[in-house]
């Protein structure tokens, strides 16, 4: 994948991978792998003068619990992290309560008891299926996410997603980074190109590519073809605006909901009946509740983020909806406003008696 860096456990046939984007200011490394299944990736984020570090532990236990087991005890944990992965692991802590033909293996309690003991939290909602076996078999939970230390703090929402090709769910966790905000830059409008300018500025450089000598010659003429196809490209399709930054708010959960309003939207249009309807009003009363909520708990992770110098530019960028009233005939001050609105909506009454 472009712009990304790949973490593997090892170099040939891995059965799980860690992609870390390459931005300024963060930085990743492999703090531990064993076998095919098991990698830990230690990700550092310099951002604004701040530092987070924290372990991202990918782990997929092949077919059962026993594996991971096996291996947990045997990882040099750290502080702050964050575990993420196919765990094969049937329990009631994620699972809720089993059906009675099923049984706890030996090797979910070891999971379980390490997890206890070592303090990490559960991001999953409990009883929320992540395996469908395409056989019918019950679903189950055993793609889990689990975090301790400060990286709990950070751990925005976790989003699970069923729309996939697999029998397994996607699990998107989103955790808070600062993060410095690049210079947007102009981009091209591919749609409204204009080939007829394109191939005449092409055209018009009447480019000789018939007497090349040699490597230096043609390497020399692949330069020059390289700045004429740029040069042509800036005078044949013209620049838009930069695309809007998502909100700093916004997370996968959102996006899942949100797809699911248009979705409701379109089948109410299609089929306009009160079921449809009411799916329409309910998810949508949903989803702005999950945007309310989302963007109350950005806030909430910034203020405990600020420091002396950011805290009153974090309040101003939150108080936006409190304007101050503009003047009002001139008057600038309270007593001044008042006065001119009690004098506009309530005009003094003729007290002349008629005649």
């Amino acid at each position: 994948m472009p712009n990304f860096d790949m973490f593997t456990p090892t170099p040939t046939r891995p059965r799980c991978a860690t992609y870390v984007r390459r931005v300024p200011g963060l930085s990743a490394t492999t703090t531990f792998a064993a076998q095919d299944s098991f990698l830990g990736t230690t990700i550092t984020s310099l951002q604004q003068q701040h530092t987070t570090t924290f372990t991202l532990y990918n782990l997929y236990s092949p077919g059962r619990p026993d594996p991971v087991a096996a291996i947990l005890p045997t990882i040099d944990l750290s502080t702050d992290c964050l575990l993420m992965g196919n765990l094969n692991t049937h329990h009631m802590w994620w699972q809720g309560p089993l059906p009675p033909s099923a049984r706890t293996s030996p090797a979910s309690h070891t999971i379980t008891n390490w997890l206890t003991e070592n303090n990490f939290h559960l991001h999953n909602k409990i009883a929320t299926p992540t395996h469908h076996p395409r056989n019918r078999g019950q679903p189950s939970t055993i793609d889990l996410c689990l975090s301790r230390g400060r990286t709990t703090q950070l751990v925005l929402t976790l989003a699970i997603d069923h729309d996939t090709t697999s029998d397994h769910s996607s699990l998107t966790s989103t955790l808070f980074l600062p993060s410095n905000a690049a210079p947007q830059k102009a981009q091209h409008c591919w749609c409204k190109t204009d080939w007829g300018s394109f191939i005449f500025h092409i055209q018009a450089a009447r480019m000789d590519l018939s007497n090349l000598q040699g490597t230096e010659d043609t390497l020399h003429a692949i330069t020059n073809i390289t700045h004429l196809i740029h040069e042509a490209t800036n005078h044949a399709i013209p620049m838009k605006d930069p695309r809007r930054q998502e909100a700093p708010w916004w997370n996968q959960n959102l996006t899942l909901a949100k797809r699911a309003v248009k979705r409701a939207e379109r089948q109410a249009c299609r089929e306009p009946n009160d079921t449809n309807r009411k799916d329409r009003q309910y998810k949508q009363h949903k989803w702005s509740m999950m945007v309310h909520n989302a963007k109350t708990a950005y806030r909430i992770q910034q203020l405990q983020a600020a420091s002396s110098q950011t805290i009153w530019k974090t309040i101003y960028h939150h108080n936006t909806h409190h304007k101050p009233i503009p003047p009002l005939n001139g008057k600038t001050t309270f007593r001044g406003k008042y006065d001119a609105l009690c004098n506009a909506l309530f005009p003094p009454v003729n007290a002349t008696p008629r005649t």
